[in-house]
């Protein structure tokens, strides 16, 4: 059976954005196994959410352009790579929903 990846990546989060915020808003895709919320120093943010089902994933895709608090989101694929620089990073908040 084939792993795939089924993390997006969600882009431009407002600096009001919560890691709870993240959870409802894409609760509603299907089911999410975890979260990672970045904050850089300038308070933008950038989150990773991962799915447990493929339909979840692509649920998920869809709402590329969508409203979180007061600023649309630029939803992607994630694609894992050691090449992509990161920039000052303040803050990283993880939650893995396997430990409820």
């Amino acid at each position: 059976m084939a792993c795939f990846n089924l993390t997006v990546e969600i882009d431009e989060l407002s600096p009001k954005v919560t890691l709870e915020d993240i959870a409802v808003f894409f609760s509603y895709c299907g089911t999410v196994d975890s979260i990672q919320l970045q904050r850089s120093i300038d308070k933008t943010g950038i989150a990773y959410v991962t799915f447990r089902q493929p339909y979840a994933y692509r649920t998920a895709l869809l709402l590329n352009g969508a409203v979180i608090i007061d600023n649309p989101i630029k939803v992607l694929p994630y694609q894992d790579s050691t090449n992509v620089p990161v920039v000052d990073i303040k803050y990283e908040i993880r939650y893995n929903f396997d430990r409820l």
